[in-house]
């Protein structure tokens, strides 16, 4: 943990304004934003003088108290939270537990698995939790399955977020015992000297027929979803049918549809059914699935441990995976709050924890932590000191590898690709980078866009920190909240390109 007296903003030789620079201000009115839609805060970070903290420098504040929603960059605020309340290295467990014994590599009787909320609950975990399960000594289960998932309060299947998209995987609402995301993962590959579309889908499922009825055509890869009809049922005998339907370019090369699995329960066992046949497991009959709680009925049987947090947070932040967000949400408040956890249990421990750094932030409203919402709120100014926050924590360096970066990953992979192929360093460049970075994580010590993006209709925001030609970091949040905030993306290509060029100490001035 680290002290608060580095929050205080000191005064800069650098130029610090309320208006922007005359570029974007040219970008913004042809972009038909309104000023007022937006909310800007750059600061630039500098490593205090003998000591191991870092301070602020203001450099823009536009309008960067205003209430906002943030969008996806919700989601470092709820990260950083919890690698701080938690620690980087916190794991989930998953335990195994039975009402019968173990006799002769028979497991006699039901088999019972409590979750807490892991995010990452794959199906190469499961894996390793049966296999577990194998080495101790079981190899046959004649019981059913019993699934507990009372680490979680049934309120939070609940949202107001709705866009009419429920099969989407970026809707998938939270769970204790979430497997997979709760989604069928299906990747078509064109096999181009036989004129079809071969279909793999995972996890495995006991009881999947895919009907594929896709034919191969030369067209471009422009919206392939819309040319195709998928459907999933579930059918009488208890199996899955999916069906395809239509055309798939062969110009895409591979692709992936994420759906959502109508039925979660019948999702983890037939998915259960299939991994431990896999390893060589057997049944004693075809076991029914049953929701149920833990009682003295029952005894251990195999501990699972999944991924450290840290590792779920690059998750969250690369790649933007909201149910994973929730999820570490709900387990800061699982285990600082007594009882099933909620999303205002999570919001109380996250709030608390701004206040020991003493941050206020009257405007903050957090409804699940992932930016997924209609009325999650946060100032830009807020959300950049968040970011101070990042640094200067005990976790900074796992933090600062979570954020996307411009033109190589996450979903910054294809932004200001263009900008960094011209950029030929100079020898001084590269020898001034490296001392002006010394002291920060070395994922932020390169020249580079490392920022965490944000989307929905009528939102578009970025957050995270620029590292100048000459090795200059700035922190920066740009959000705006109006209906053309489609058009936005030139705006913030256009801030990260003037920070990117030491735009603050070379070439802008007030007007």
């Amino acid at each position: 943990m680290f002290t608060v007296g580095f929050l205080l903003v000191l005064a800069s030789n650098t130029w610090a304004s309320t208006n922007l620079p005359p570029h974007i201000e040219s970008i913004i009115k042809k972009s038909n934003i309104p000023k007022e839609a937006i909310s800007i805060s750059v600061d630039r970070v500098t490593k205090q003088t003998g000591a191991q903290s870092f301070n602020f420098h203001e450099v823009i504040h536009w309008q960067e108290n205003q209430s906002m929603n943030p969008a996806s960059t919700m989601k470092l605020l709820t990260s950083l939270a919890a690698m701080e309340v938690l620690g980087p290295q916190y794991r989930w467990k998953t335990d195994l537990f039975t009402n019968g014994k173990i006799q002769n590599g028979t497991l006699q009787g039901d088999l019972l698995i409590r979750g807490s909320g892991d995010p990452k609950l794959i199906p190469e975990e499961i894996n390793k939790m049966l296999a577990n399960l194998k080495s101790s000594g079981v190899k046959k289960i004649t019981g059913d399955l019993i699934l507990d998932r009372s680490a979680y309060d049934s309120s939070v299947k609940e949202t107001s977020f709705s866009d009419g998209e429920p099969s989407r995987a970026y809707n998938v609402a939270p769970d204790a015992l979430l497997f997979a995301f709760n989604s069928f993962s299906f990747q078509f590959f064109p096999n181009i000297d036989n004129q079809l579309v071969v279909i793999k889908q995972t996890p495995r499922i006991a009881n999947l027929k895919v009907d594929n009825n896709l034919s191969l055509v030369d067209a471009p890869c422009t919206n392939w979803r819309e040319n195709i009809s998928m459907a999933i049922q579930m059918q009488k005998n208890a199996t899955w049918l999916a069906s395809f339907q239509g055309e798939y370019p062969s110009s895409c090369g591979s692709a992936t549809w994420n759906v959502v699995a109508s039925d979660s329960d019948q999702f983890f066992l037939q998915s259960l059914i299939a991994a431990w046949e896999d390893m060589g497991g057997t049944w004693g009959k075809k076991p029914t699935i049953k929701s149920g709680q833990l009682s003295d009925l029952f005894r251990p049987v195999v501990t699972h441990f999944g991924v450290p947090l840290y590792e779920s947070v690059r998750d969250i932040n690369k790649l933007s995976n909201n149910v994973m967000a929730r999820q570490v949400l709900l387990t800061i408040g699982l285990e600082k709050v007594q009882g099933p956890s909620n999303t205002t249990n999570g919001t109380k421990v996250v709030k608390s924890w701004l206040k020991k750094h003493q941050l206020d932030m009257p405007e903050l409203v957090i409804e699940n932590g992932s930016g997924l919402s209609r009325i999650e709120r946060i100032s830009s100014k807020h959300l950049n000191q968040v970011l101070l926050l990042g640094l200067n924590s005990s976790a900074s360096d796992y933090f600062a590898e979570s954020l996307p970066i411009a033109g190589v990953d996450g979903t910054m992979k294809h932004r200001l690709i263009d900008k960094f192929r011209k950029y030929i360093p100079k020898k001084s460049d590269v020898q001034q980078l490296e001392k002006n970075t010394e002291g920060f994580p070395n994922a932020i010590r390169k020249y580079g866009a490392y920022i965490k993006t944000g989307s929905l209709m009528d939102v578009r925001s970025i957050s995270g920190y620029v590292v100048s030609k000459t090795g200059q970091v700035y922190a920066i949040t740009s959000m705006i909240n109006h209906k053309n905030s489609g058009s936005g993306r030139a705006i913030h290509d256009a801030l990260m390109t003037w920070l990117l060029d030491d735009g603050p100490s070379l070439n802008a001035r007030p007007h």
